[in-house]
């Protein structure tokens, strides 16, 4: 059961087909809560589970297809400004780059496996420190007695600017927006969101500055601000962070319908819109734009194109499982800078007007496998696709000889392109050169076009072949020979058989009740109190219905019934007070029922666990002597700093094990 009230916190040979639901040069008070973290899992190793599900019978598996209804969507992060608080930004301007350094990078013919750089790094000296920024910054007061202050980043000739905000400690209750100039909404991003980001990256073990900085969308424009708001009785001394660099981008995004093409693909690329047979396709393909970290033969702070595929899994979860190529993302920092364009086509054949249906998210992804070996990317993004877009089916049988095999991507950045042709066999791939193998247990499927190319920015996008009438994803683009002027130059692509056998079976191929849903985490500026749901619309009800609730983003995730866990986490509302209490523990539950008639008891709100089976990893409790209610956290480090700087907070342990992903 589930309240309504909203108030503060207290292998076979055989085909196994499952219902679905769902190139070229391929290329806190006074204090913060800190971002500093211990990293637990190491590396770049083949297999990088942030929390895979119970392995999964992983013998051959087609999985179909489904269409997003666009459910459970994540709360719009695009809110009205008001200009009544605006305080006066401090101000840095950087000059226009020099004409060499103006151009997209595009990967070159005879390398392979690079994405396509559309944005360039650029130095920030007045803002590289801690001590720059708090010197820069004016506090001033706003109306709901916390403070604000802001930065405005001119990169003088950029199409857009992305900033990397390094972060070391940012106050609970704290929220940052972006916005450029003139706009009248700004993107806000709570602290909780982005201390659970860069935890994210440090708990894959980076230990460098680019795990600790969070990257700004690119709104459009030369300039963007980024403003922060304190809430009452936080100390401006607990806000600490700087911008060494930011990205200067090449591609115009300052309005979603006005999007500009990276640059215009080569004249024997075909508009998706003009054939019916990649209609449905075309609607899992998404292209990408992410910040390089220095890894991968990426520049940090330059800004990269891809192209990438939502997948179904067997039991149509409707978790947003998304796949691309390793060469584009290979580690959880660079896919937390990651967001993506939908239906980002052309209005009607040939036409250069963008669909109107083009949709963005921008709230990045958690890398769940990486592999250089079939150079696999294997995410889940950190936000619901918008209604519409298609979970692809996928196969982990190979294609046979000759069979017609076909993909949708993004060559140079630009609209969407199909291209149609043959499975040539295996190949094998090394050092950025590929070759045909004989070899049956080689990574790569080589595919020769007939109709259309891909080129550099289609990397990652799917190779697909058809069954019954339906899509199927068998491979992922790493690079090739294919262009305008070689039109039967092989192109060479990932397996995704041999990726699912080493472990997105844990995945897409995991049984019915293995999935953990996402739990809500709202903080009520006035009384400085939590509340948690797992129900997005109660979740959205409060943010709409009360000015007091700002919305932290996703505390943790639970399950919704029994199965891999089996302890449920209840709910009590207090009538005196207007704050709700969770336990998981039966005695006390109890003695709440028999001795605080107060407490009305709202039943079960998710399933957790006492102790650590599973994956599980601990949540722990405080007690706030000074609104009396309780506050949980799964994140160590916000733990500790409140611990250490929060004296009105009262630790009480662990509560007891929830989950840091599905």
């Amino acid at each position: 059961m589930r309240a309504s009230r909203v108030c503060g916190m207290l292998g076979s040979a055989l085909l196994i087909f499952v219902a679905g639901c769902g190139g070229g040069s391929g290329g806190s008070s006074g204090t913060g809560v800190t971002a500093a973290g211990v990293g637990t899992s190491g590396g770049s190793t083949p297999l990088q589970a942030t929390s895979a599900p119970a392995a999964a019978n992983n013998d051959p598996i087609v999985i179909e297809p489904k269409v997003s209804q666009g459910s459970n969507r994540d709360v719009d992060p695009f809110q009205a400004r008001s200009v009544k608080d605006a305080p006066v930004p401090g101000q840095v301007v950087l000059q226009s780059l020099p004409p060499e350094g103006r151009t997209v990078q595009k990967a070159a013919p005879s390398m392979l496996g690079s994405p396509t750089r559309v944005g360039v790094a650029r130095e920030v000296s007045e803002t590289a420190t801690t001590a720059k920024v708090s010197g820069m910054m004016g506090w001033s007061p706003t109306s709901t007695g916390g403070k604000v202050a802001a930065m405005r980043f001119q990169s003088s000739g950029a199409e857009g600017v992305r900033i990397g905000l390094l972060v070391e400690s940012l106050p609970l209750g704290s929220v940052v927006r972006f916005y450029a100039d003139g706009a009248d909404k700004a993107y806000v991003v709570p602290a909780q969101e982005i201390l659970t980001t860069i935890q994210r990256n440090l708990d894959a073990g980076d230990a460098t500055s680019a795990a600790r900085t969070y990257w700004s969308p690119n709104l459009g424009g030369a300039a963007i601000t980024v403003e922060v708001d304190i809430p009452p009785g936080a100390t401006t001394d607990s806000v600490q962070v700087s911008v060494p660099r930011l990205s200067h981008v090449l591609v115009d995004v300052r309005k979603l319908d006005s999007i500009q093409k990276v640059g215009e693909a080569g004249s024997c690329t075909l508009d998706v819109s003009c054939s019916a047979s990649y209609s449905e396709v075309s609607k899992s393909v998404a292209m990408m734009d992410f910040v390089g970290d220095g890894t991968n033969g990426t520049v940090n702070g330059s800004t990269y194109v891809c192209t990438g595929t939502l997948l179904n899994d067997r039991t149509s979860s409707g978790i947003p499982y998304f796949l691309s190529a390793n060469h584009c993302i290979s580690n959880q920092t660079v896919a937390s800078t990651l967001y993506t364009f939908w239906f980002y086509k052309s209005a009607s054949c040939n036409s250069t007007q963008v669909s109107p249906a083009l949709a963005a998210m921008t709230s990045g992804a958690t890398l769940l496998y990486q592999s250089a070996a079939t150079d696999t990317s294997f995410m889940r993004l950190n936000s619901m696709p918008p209604a519409g877009a298609v979970y692809a089916g996928s196969s982990s049988f190979a294609p046979d000889l000759y069979a017609d095999v076909y993909g949708v991507s993004h060559p140079q950045g630009d609209l969407q392109k199909y291209s149609s042709g043959d499975f040539m066999g295996q190949g094998s791939c090394a050092n950025g050169a590929c070759s045909s193998s004989l070899t049956s247990g080689a990574n790569f499927l080589r595919a020769v076009w007939t109709l259309g190319t891909t080129e550099s920015g289609s990397s990652g996008s799917g190779l697909f072949m058809k069954m019954n009438g339906k899509d199927y994803l068998v491979g992922q683009l790493y690079g090739g020979y294919a262009s305008c002027s070689n039109r039967f130059g092989t192109d060479y692509y990932g397996r995704f058989d041999k990726a699912y056998q080493a472990a997105l079976s844990q995945w897409l191929g995991a049984p019915a009740g293995n999935v953990r849903e996402p739990i809500y985490r709202l903080y009520n500026r006035r009384t400085q109190t939590h509340f948690y749901t797992p129900d997005p619309a109660e979740r959205d009800r409060t943010v709409e219905r009360s000015s007091e609730y700002s919305y932290d983003g996703i505390a943790f995730y639970a399950y919704a019934s029994t199965g891999l866990a089996s302890d449920p986490v209840y709910r009590f509302y207090n009538t005196r007070t207007g704050v709700h209490f969770y336990t998981i523990n039966a005695t006390e539950r109890a003695n709440i029922q028999n001795t605080l008639p107060w407490y009305s008891d709202e039943g079960m709100s998710w399933i957790a666990s006492v102790s650590s089976q599973n994956q599980a990893v601990a949540m722990y409790r405080f007690y706030n002597t000074a609104t009396q209610t309780h506050f949980y956290t799964i994140n160590e480090a916000e733990r500790d700093n409140i611990r250490q700087r929060y004296p009105q907070y009262s630790y009480e342990g662990v509560g007891y094990y929830a989950w840091l992903s599905p």
